[in-house]
C-alpha cells in the first residue's frame, strides 16, 4: 500500500521545494505569445491615445491578425477529413449565418446588429481567456476548490465588468453614476479577494501557479484601459477596442493553433485520416499563407466589391461561425485527441 508522502504532489508537502511552474509549450513560447502579446495591444492603445491614424492599426489587425486567425479554424475543421466527419451537418451553419446580418441591415437596424456582434465576439475572447486559465490550472494541477471558484469569478468579472461599463456609456443603458460605481465596486472586491488569497498561499509556502497569474496580470489591465479607451467614442468606440484586445487574442490563437496542429498532424498515419489538414500543417509559411488567403477572398474582396453595411454585416457570419465552432472543437475533457494534441495527456 502507498503511504500518504508518496501520493501526495510534493509542492504540498510542508517544507518542500515549489515545483517548476508548467507551461503550454516552454516558458519562452508562452511568454511570448499567450502572455507577452499583450504588449501589442498596449502598444495599440498608446499609438491611438497619441494620435496615430487609425486605418494603418485597423489594417494590421484585420488584414494580418485578427481576421486570418478567424479564418485558421478552417485548418482543423474543413479541412480535416475526421473533423468533417464528427462535427457533420454542423459545419453548413456558416450558410444561415451570413444572412443573419443583411437581413437585420436590411430592416434597418445595422447599428444594432454590428453593437451585438461586437457583444458576442468580446465573450468570445474572454472565452478564450478563460480556457487559456484552465489549462494552466490543469498543466500546475492546481486543484484546490477554493481557487477553482476564486479564479473563474476574479476572471470573468475582470472581463465583463469593463465590457458592462462600456454598454452603460455608449447605450445610455440604465446610465446612472450609482450603477457604474456598484460594477466597480464588486470588481474591487473581487481584486481585494483574489489578491489576498495569492497572499495567503504566497505566505504558507504553497505552490503559486505562475503561468496563470503572468496570465492574469497581462489581459485584466488590457481589457479596462481598451474599454474605457473605445467609450470615449460611443458606440463607434468597439473598433478602438477591438483592437488591442483582437491583436492579443488573435496573436494567443494562432500560436496555440499552430502547436495543435503540428502535434496533431505529424502522427502516424495522420494522412490518411487527417487529409489536408496534414498538408496545411506542413509550415508555418504554408498555414498562414491560407489565413490570410481566406481573409481576403472572403471578407476583404466582397467588402470591396460591394460596399455598404448589408456586405459588412453578411461578412459577420464567418466570424460567428468561427465563434460557435471554436466551442465545439476546443473540449479537451470529451476530446483524448485534443488533450494529447495540447501536451495535457
Amino acid at each position: 500500500m502507498a503511504t500518504t508522502a508518496s501520493i501526495v504532489p510534493p509542492a504540498s508537502i510542508p517544507g518542500a521545494s515549489p515545483a517548476a511552474p508548467r507551461w503550454i509549450i516552454s516558458q519562452r513560447e508562452d511568454l511570448t505569445w499567450f502572455i507577452g502579446s499583450a504588449l501589442a495591444g498596449y502598444a495599440a492603445i498608446a499609438l491611438m491615445w497619441a494620435g496615430f491614424p487609425l486605418l494603418p492599426l485597423q489594417a494590421v489587425w484585420f488584414f494580418g491578425i485578427d481576421g486570418p486567425h478567424v479564418l485558421a479554424t478552417v485548418t482543423r475543421t474543413y479541412a480535416d477529413k475526421a473533423e468533417r466527419k464528427k462535427l457533420g451537418w454542423f459545419l453548413w451553419i456558416v450558410a444561415p449565418l451570413l444572412l443573419v446580418g443583411p437581413a437585420v441591415a436590411i430592416t434597418g437596424h445595422a447599428g444594432a446588429f454590428f453593437m451585438a456582434a461586437f457583444v458576442w465576439q468580446q465573450f468570445h475572447v474572454v472565452k478564450q481567456h478563460f480556457g487559456f486559465v484552465m489549462i494552466y490550472k490543469a498543466k500546475n494541477r492546481e486543484r484546490d476548490d477554493t481557487d477553482r471558484k476564486l479564479d473563474r469569478w476574479f476572471l470573468l468579472g475582470s472581463l465583463f465588468a469593463p465590457m458592462a461599463l462600456f454598454l452603460i456609456k455608449v447605450l445610455h443603458f440604465l446610465e446612472t453614476t450609482r450603477l457604474s460605481e456598484a460594477v466597480v465596486a464588486a470588481w474591487v472586491v473581487l481584486l481585494c479577494a483574489w489578491l489576498a488569497r495569492q497572499a495567503v498561499k504566497l505566505r504558507k509556502g504553497e505552490q503559486m501557479n505562475w503561468p496563470k497569474i503572468g496570465l492574469l496580470a497581462a489581459v485584466v489591465p488590457l481589457q479596462w484601459l481598451a474599454l474605457a479607451y473605445g467609450a470615449k467614442f460611443g458606440t463607434a468606440g468597439a473598433l478602438q477596442a477591438s483592437i488591442p484586445l483582437g491583436l492579443f487574442h488573435g496573436l494567443q490563437y494562432h500560436r496555440l493553433m499552430w502547436f495543435h496542429n503540428r502535434n496533431r498532424y505529424s502522427l502516424p498515419g495522420a494522412e490518411e485520416r487527417n487529409g489536408l489538414a496534414v498538408k496545411l500543417a506542413k509550415n508555418i509559411a504554408t498555414y498562414l499563407t491560407v489565413a490570410i488567403g481566406l481573409q481576403f477572398l472572403l471578407t476583404f474582396l466582397p467588402e470591396f466589391l460591394f460596399p455598404g453595411q448589408v456586405m459588412q454585416a453578411a461578412v459577420w457570419g464567418f466570424a460567428f461561425m468561427h465563434y460557435l465552432l471554436d466551442a465545439k472543437i476546443w473540449r479537451v475533457r470529451s476530446d483524448k485527441e485534443l488533450a494529447v494534441a495540447l501536451r495535457l495527456a
